[in-house]
């Protein structure tokens, strides 16, 4: 329990500061949309297919879809994003829902020259981790996660390392960490 609260607080900071910086008149305030295709981790399964195929399941794959806000000081190449989303991946499977699932919170600094260019800091939080083997295994939980992320990009296009530990519900330990390729939009 207590490994929780300071992920939960620290994205709860951001996005209090956020809200706080938004009624600032030295700054541009926006809200952002992402997309992430993430892939990496442990396999936590592989599952054979009728047509001789097999697919593993790992503890970082997934596509993320989130929303949140920003915030970039005035005259200055830094700003800082808060985001919630839903991570989610499945198998290949036409009879069953074999899925990874998880709510990801971040928030992130960044730092970007004229020509477009960016890079980015900041703290990932998963959380509501679970694994549903839809009746083909057992099903897990994971307690939440909380780790450092990186990111390199240009304009609304960028490429991420997360570093997550997850650890079930039986004190087992799975490396989550993962490369991803972002998609930003900022309104």
């Amino acid at each position: 329990m207590l490994r929780k609260l300071p992920a939960r607080g620290a994205v709860l900071c951001s996005l209090l500061m956020l809200s706080g910086l938004a009624q600032s008149e030295d700054g541009r305030f926006g809200f952002t949309a992402e997309a992430d295709l993430e892939y990496g981790g442990d396999d936590i399964a592989t599952f054979d297919f009728d047509d001789g195929t097999t697919q593993d399941v790992t503890t970082g794959q997934g596509v993320t879809v989130a929303i949140g806000g920003y915030y970039r000081w005035a005259d200055s190449p830094l700003s800082l994003r808060s985001t919630v989303g839903y991570k989610y991946v499945t198998t290949k499977a036409s009879n069953a829902d074999i899925s990874v699932s998880r709510v990801v919170l971040e928030a992130v600094g960044n730092y970007q020259w004229d020509n477009g260019w960016w890079v980015g800091a900041g703290l990932t939080h998963h959380s509501n981790i679970k694994f549903d083997a839809d009746g083909f295994g057992p099903n897990a939980d994971f307690d939440d996660a909380f780790g450092p992320t990186v990111e390199l990009g240009w304009r609304w296009i960028g490429l991420s390392y997360t570093n997550l530990d997850y650890e079930d519900e039986w004190g087992g330990e799975w490396d989550a960490s993962n490369f991803g390729l972002t998609l930003t939009a900022r309104f």
